[in-house]
């Protein structure tokens, strides 16, 4: 009997799959900064197969859709681009009071994006893309409300986090508050509030996302016997970053992620090889060191341009971010300190585990430069 229900449920299972169209419309997200007594900032997280299926007039089923949308012309998929930017700006709605405030959308995926996004789909996030845009509160209100397009499908709203609110879809949201303890935020609370978003982006930039500078730090902390040495070698390396953070979220160095990515994973197998053929470090580590910290900034500026910077943010959230990146280096470091400290002083550490824990750092960062490449 067991044995029939469960033949049964799977038959049943297998038969809703292949019964379910090949792709859903994935709930939308939106998430509203009040940057200033002046700005705000709106960002709005999308599924773009069913954008480019409306704004293309694409006729396939949704089992053939990506296949259609991958093959589309560039200029057809330009201007669907563009069509999908002026829709998603003009049904936006940002009201304070009930008085309606312009949203001018500033950032959204370029054609390059989308061909990217479509040959390599990024794990659960699926399709989805962000778009950012600003506009100007208006002074002495008391309380904000959003409406959201409805090709966003049922949408989170997130505001003054950790708040969020569910959307209905096509529906207002209830009213969200610009009062504290009865009085207006200020805007020395709001950039403070600002800043410290940045520093926690910078945090969870590398604890937990960011395990290819986890494993950097780490193969940099492996052969420094001396913490003095350790505290060189990231000295160079945040140096180095916060050069081309800086430059990056300016525009003054724009490079591929195609490019630097696979670099930086091949970074990380250098200095872990490195580790493994020498048992001191080198003169030209340091210079090394400073050059890899150069790539890992423009990953950093990548990262911090896709959180979206409003005009008058740009040196709050570079501080912000960088700070946040440091503390999450700092934490790596006295984690790994914590984990190897009883033993660092043995005889026996650099065969137990500096050459082991460097051999796996190495494979790592092959097996993502060889990755990336493709």
């Amino acid at each position: 009997m067991l044995n029939k229900t469960l033949t049964f449920f799977l038959l049943t299972q297998l038969l809703f799959i292949f019964n379910c169209d090949a792709h859903t419309n994935k709930k939308g997200q939106a998430r509203l900064d009040i940057l200033s007594a002046t700005e705000f900032k709106i960002s709005l997280t999308v599924d773009v197969v069913h954008l480019i299926k409306q704004q293309a007039k694409l006729i396939s089923k949704d089992e053939d859709l990506i296949d259609e949308i991958r093959h589309l012309p560039m200029l057809k998929l330009a201007k669907a681009l563009a069509s999908s930017k002026q829709l998603l700006q003009q049904n936006t709605i940002v009201n304070f009071d009930q008085l309606r405030s312009a949203v001018q959308l500033v950032e959204g995926p370029t054609v390059a994006d989308i061909r990217q996004l479509f040959n390599n789909p990024v794990g659960n996030a699926g399709y989805s893309v962000k778009y950012v845009g600003y506009g100007a509160s208006l002074a002495n209100t008391n309380e904000v409300r959003v409406k959201l397009p409805e090709i966003m499908a049922d949408s989170v709203l997130l505001f003054a986090k950790p708040q969020q609110i569910f959307i209905a879809r096509g529906q207002q949201s209830s009213a969200l508050s610009l009062k504290s303890s009865g009085k207006n935020v200020s805007p020395t609370i709001l950039t403070i509030t600002s800043f410290v978003d940045y520093v926690y982006q910078g945090i969870i930039h590398i604890i937990p996302q960011g395990l290819d500078h986890i494993l950097f730090i780490l193969a940099l902390f492996l052969l420094a016997t001396k913490l003095s040495v350790l505290l060189w070698q990231i000295s160079a390396f945040t140096l180095a970053h916060t050069i081309t953070l800086a430059l990056g979220i300016y525009g003054i160095v724009n490079i591929s992620a195609n490019i630097v990515e696979p670099l930086i994973a091949l970074s990380i197998a250098y200095v872990a090889i490195e580790n493994i053929y020498f048992d001191h470090l080198k003169r030209w580590r340091i210079v090394i060191i400073f050059l890899f910290g150069l790539l890992h900034g423009i990953g950093f500026a990548s990262v911090l341009l896709a959180l979206g910077l409003a005009p008058t943010q740009y040196v709050t959230s570079l501080i912000g971010f960088n700070v946040g990146v440091e503390l999450g280096q700092i934490t790596v470091i006295l984690l790994a300190l914590c984990a190897v400290f009883w033993c660092r002083k043995k005889s026996w550490y650099r065969q137990r585990v500096v050459k082991p824990a460097s051999f796996v750092i190495a494979a790592v960062g092959l097996f993502w430069f060889f990755e990336r490449l493709y």
